[in-house]
């Protein structure tokens, strides 16, 4: 076993400051030193990537699979099948193919020559409803997959002390698959240190997934018919309403943070025109740069609901969805290793310190385990199959097509290596995960609202 040895404090493999400049400055070197340029490189890049070389074809076999057959949330039958089936066939992983209460979540783990640290992987698979795999989720699958089984292969040859686990997390778009197994207190009785998965898009690479918190609202108007031409004053328009709370909502947004976000549907609105509606529903998604800021843009968006049930005499049922995410809390530690293995590999990223000033965009229940565990969730840019970028995002039919793409897929590989590289220098660097932990503990925040049921 190759074991690098700390220095100065921090490790000199990594370049990095002393723990107490880590600890003491909101500009850590952790953060700086995103790129490096230290000639000390791990000894086990090689190795990493030509496990995960020689798992190439069974990879893009399960890529394809997952990705040709969409499914969703917490319907992922066939993905799970698929992927808890091939844990099985692999030599010395002990696979529960159901964990917290959740059909579609599994665990897999693989135990090392003793007690210490336990690195974690979390792959998803579910798709979207009329858009299949425009989200990637089946290249997250195949990095989380192909890292933790290469972060597996090394603790073997090297004989490492500690665990590796591969956790199938289901049903992310939406209904939080990962804050449900959260509370089932699946990633705590598993005892995991760090927790490592990613995520495709048409951006830039980045170790960094800069997210925002997010909550969700199902609205229902109550009125009373009448007939909409002989006796309209009898009756309340449940549907005039919504679309009094919908304008006020508009009219808020002239005042709210460059970071905040109110988007929804109107789902019902009445059924026959001559009738003043009495039943009136829709959905409503907020988000906000994180629980704090959510909170208060919450309080105000309730008073926009009921700004149209006083101003229409219609009755308001408001009711939030359960397992809101939270914004992602990035682990500057984990993000210097993630990139020092990437662009040893061949990728590029940006200085870390520009990087991290990026707006947040969109949600990820990852962000809740964030918030309770050291975690990253790097972001890669994927292309079609000519190698063009995608113009459009996420959960879009375009970007559907490049997440089934073969450059998608060797993206993914590239990810799976540096996601691997991670859990190794975790496993093998002496008192790296020491410092990842105090980063951590100075990182979270006491005003976190916890975002469960």
């Amino acid at each position: 076993m190759v074991r690098v040895t700390q220095a100065k404090g921090l490790l000199a493999a990594f370049g990095l400051a002393s723990i107490n400049t880590v600890i003491a400055t909101s500009q850590t070197s952790l953060q700086s030193r995103q790129k490096s340029n230290s000639s000390d490189i791990t000894p086990y890049v090689e190795k990493v990537s030509d496990y995960v070389d020689s798992l190439e074809e069974e990879l893009w076999s399960i890529n394809k699979e997952i990705h040709d057959n969409p499914e969703l949330g917490y319907k992922e039958v066939k993905a799970h099948k698929l992927l808890t089936s091939f844990m099985e066939e692999q030599k010395g992983w002990n696979v529960t193919r159901s964990v917290g209460g959740i059909a579609t979540a599994f665990m897999a783990v693989f135990e090392g020559s003793g007690d210490g640290p336990v690195v974690s992987f979390n792959a998803e698979y579910d798709a979207l409803e009329g858009l299949g795999h425009a989200c990637g989720h089946n290249l997250i699958a195949t990095a989380s997959l192909g890292g933790a089984l290469a972060a597996a292969e090394i603790m073997r040859e090297e004989k490492l002390a500690g665990k590796v686990i591969l956790f199938g997390t289901p049903a992310e778009e939406s209904l939080g698959g990962k804050v449900k197994m959260l509370e089932a207190g699946i990633f705590e009785d598993a005892k995991i240190d760090i927790s490592l998965i990613s995520h495709p898009g048409n951006g830039a690479d980045t170790p960094y997934m800069i997210t925002m918190s997010t909550d969700r609202f199902d609205i229902e108007f109550k009125g009373l018919e009448a007939h909409a031409a002989a006796a309209p004053w009898q009756g309340i328009n449940s549907q005039d309403a919504l679309l009094l709370a919908n304008s006020a909502l508009s009219y808020m947004r002239q005042q709210m943070r460059p970071t905040d976000r109110v988007h929804g549907i109107i789902e019902s609105g009445g059924s026959r025109i001559n009738v003043i509606p009495a039943l009136s529903s829709g959905s409503y998604q907020i988000r906000s740069a994180d629980d704090e800021q959510l909170e208060d843009l919450t309080d105000r968006v309730v008073q926009c609901f009921k700004a149209g049930a006083i101003g229409t005499g219609a009755k308001l049922n408001l009711t939030m969805r359960p397992y809101g995410y939270a914004n992602m809390n990035n682990n500057d530690g984990l993000a210097a290793s993630y990139s020092r293995w990437f662009e040893e590999l061949g990728g590029e990223v940006p200085e870390a310190d520009l990087d991290k000033t990026r707006d947040p965009s969109g949600s990820t229940d990852q962000g809740n385990i964030s918030h309770d565990f050291p975690a990253i969730s790097p972001q890669f840019q994927i292309t079609f199959a000519n190698g063009s970028v995608p113009e459009t995002g996420p959960h879009t039919e375009g970007f559907e097509v490049a997440a089934g793409s073969k450059p998608a897929f060797e993206k993914a590989l590239l990810v799976a290596k540096s996601l691997a590289g991670v859990a190794v220098d975790v496993l093998t660097v002496d008192g790296l995960l020491d410092e990842i932990k105090a980063e951590f503990k100075k990182s979270q925040s006491s005003k976190l609202r916890r975002r469960r049921a």
